[in-house]
Order: C-alpha cells, then structure tokens, then sequence
C-alpha cells in the first residue's frame, strides 16, 4: 500500500505526468492563497528523479518509526544537532534567472537540475568532482545564479560554495576551503544561503555553524561580516545584526537583503552594503525566501516550516497576502517545504525535501497559455 501512495504522490519518482494527472484542472476552493496547481509539471525525464529513488515514509509513518525508537529508549534517529533531520533527501532549494529558468538544487544524483517555464528539463549537472571532491548531494544546501548565469552551489558539510559556469562544467571560484570548519576570512562553518549583487558581489548566510552573514567580493575576497561578536557558533542574538541561525537571502530591486533569521522566527533587513535597516516579524517560521528578480512590486514569498505552507507577505510591513498549504503528499500539500521562487508571469514553485516534488502554482485567473 505505501508503494502505491508513493508512487501517485511523490512527484518525479516514476513520472511526473502521471502523478498530476488525477488532479488536472483542480482548483483549490478555501485557503488556496488565489492560486491554483499547475498540472503535470515538471516534466521530469525517464530516470530522473528528485532526492531518492525510493521516497522516504510519509510524515505519519515517520512519526510512527521516531515514537517507537523513542518506546523502546533509543533516539528518534530524526533529529541532528541543528534542529533538523540528519538525512533528508528531496529539494534543498530553488534559484531563478532572468529568463525564469528554475534551478533545482537536488540532493540526489544531480546536484543541479534546471527546468523552464513550462517544466522542460533543460539542464542536469554539477555531479563532476570539484577541487579534489565531488558535491556530496545528501546535504548539499541549496544555491543561487548571477546575473551572468554562473551558478552557486552550497556544499554545506564540506564548508565551501562552489561557483560554475552557466553550462554546469566549469569551475569559476571557491568560497570556503574543502571540509575545514573556521570563522575567518577564508573559512565558513556549514554555510546555508546565498545572493549575488548586480556589482557581483557575493552574500552569505554562514549559519548552521557559524552566526554570521558575510559579504565577498566578485572574486571571493572577504570584505564584510555582520554578526554578535565573532559571528561563531557560540554568538547567538536576538538584537540587530544578530543571529540564531541565518539561513537563506532575497534581494529588492533596490539590493535591501531580505535575510531569514530561522530560529529567530524573522526577517532582518540590510541594505546592499550589509548595513542594518530593520526586522520582519510575523505568525511564522521561514524556512526560505524570495523576492521577483524585477523586485518593485513590494511582494515577498515565505516557504514557512511552522505549518507547511507558502506565505505572501508585504516587504513593507510583514503583512500576509495570501497563504495555502499544510503538512502532506497531496496537491498543494508540503513535507518539509524548503525552497520557493517566483517568476516574471507571477507564477509561485515551492519545493520540499521529504516530499521530493517540485509545485508550481499560478493566479487562479490564469489562462494555461499563460503559464
């Protein structure tokens, strides 16, 4: 029975045009935020998949193993020193570029997966060793693409981004040095989130081990950090510039970066020079964070972990829009939503990990020909 439910809900483990078939024209009646679920995207490719080939339990069944584990004195075997599960698969997160192609940053045998518009995959890689390593996609944590279409990659266990060629297979630059923790200029300690400046300028959420977010220049130089004291593991806060956990970054058209604060349960602030403006707070727990790449509408999108759902919020305020979604495998559900972006058309995808699937979802008055 878990291998059928698996098979119809897990988007992209066997194929994707089957699993949204059932739901085709479907449109969400109460809390659906206005938008509705764009059927049989993506289009994955036979033998592609997200995360791994055979999906994790469902979130009630892993539930049930975690409680027994704990019934018979041992440990959840769920839960890592960061708050998180140790090992979860599916979709770290989500990047977009001016053409509003969606980078998928899997872990699973493609680190890279890139996808247009209407869910073509166009693009697969970042799967070639790198320095001396390959990216080791189990905790691969997310990423971002420039304005030039070079694309980051977050090894978040191997304390370094990588930055490569729009084709996927050429090293550009290394922030961080291979598998050495450190919080100095050239080290990172389980680096989290990232965004690239119009001048190239480099910002990073340093946040799993580290409290601090950095800024280097095109080139990987250090130029600033911002955080309580070192900015180390030890130097968590709650005052401005401060941190418990930073975790992912969106950008304005004026370059304001809007970074997550995760177990702050906030948003704080700066302007492109990382100089503190203010804080974000509302009813949520933001996961990920994303602003049009045109930026002046004064819209943002919140991929919030409190209840599995997506979030539209005034940057201005914190004000929530629109919201719909909670825990599940079902249409429009989440399992540990992770990644969020949204396009030029005003379509909005939210990945998850658990859930191993990629959403998109438009305006409810949308025409499919404006996908």
């Amino acid at each position: 029975m878990r291998r059928i439910f698996v098979t119809m809900l897990c988007a992209g483990l066997v194929s994707v045009t089957f699993v949204a078939r059932p739901f085709q024209g479907r449109v969400f009646a109460q809390g659906d935020g206005g938008y509705r679920l764009v059927p049989n995207w993506p289009k994955l490719p036979p033998g592609m998949y997200f995360g791994l080939k055979d999906a994790p339990p469902p979130p009630a069944e892993r539930e049930a193993q975690a409680a027994a584990r704990r019934a018979r004195g041992g440990s959840p075997g769920s839960q890592g020193a960061t708050g998180g599960p140790t090992n979860q698969p599916g979709i770290s997160g989500l990047a977009i570029d001016a053409q509003d192609r969606i980078y998928v940053f899997n872990r699973g045998v493609k680190p890279v997966m890139v996808f247009d518009r209407d869910g073509n995959l166009v693009l697969s890689g970042a799967d070639q060793e790198i320095n001396g390593k390959k990216i080791n996609p189990s905790w691969q944590h997310s990423g971002g693409v420039d304005w030039d279409g070079n694309v980051y990659v977050i090894e978040r266990d191997a304390h370094r981004i990588v930055k490569l060629s729009p084709k996927l297979d050429k090293l550009l630059l290394q922030i961080g040095v291979t598998e050495e923790k450190g919080t100095d200029a050239t080290h990172l300690n389980l680096p989290s989130g990232i965004a690239i400046l119009h001048n190239g300028n480099i910002i990073v959420t340093d946040g799993y081990g580290n409290n601090r977010v950095v800024m280097y220049d095109k080139h990987g130089k250090f130029i600033k950090q911002v955080g309580k004291g070192a900015g180390g593991p030890q130097d968590k806060g709650t005052g401005p510039g401060e941190w418990n956990l930073p975790h992912k970054i969106a950008v304005d058209a004026d370059e304001n970066l809007y970074i997550i604060d995760r177990e702050g349960h906030r948003l704080e602030v700066f302007d492109k020079n990382l100089t503190y403006i203010r804080e974000i707070r509302n009813d949520w727990n933001p996961w990920d964070v994303n602003i049009s790449r045109k930026g002046t509408d004064g819209i943002g999108w919140i991929a919030d972990h409190k209840d599995e759902r997506v979030l539209k919020f005034s940057l201005k305020d914190g004000k929530i829009l629109a919201v719909w979604g909670k825990q599940g495998w079902g249409p429009g559900e989440f399992d540990w939503v992770h990644g969020i972006v949204v396009d030029s058309k005003g379509a909005v995808y939210a990945a998850d990990t658990y859930g191993q699937r990629l959403q998109k979802f438009v305006p409810s008055g949308t025409s499919s020909t404006q996908r």
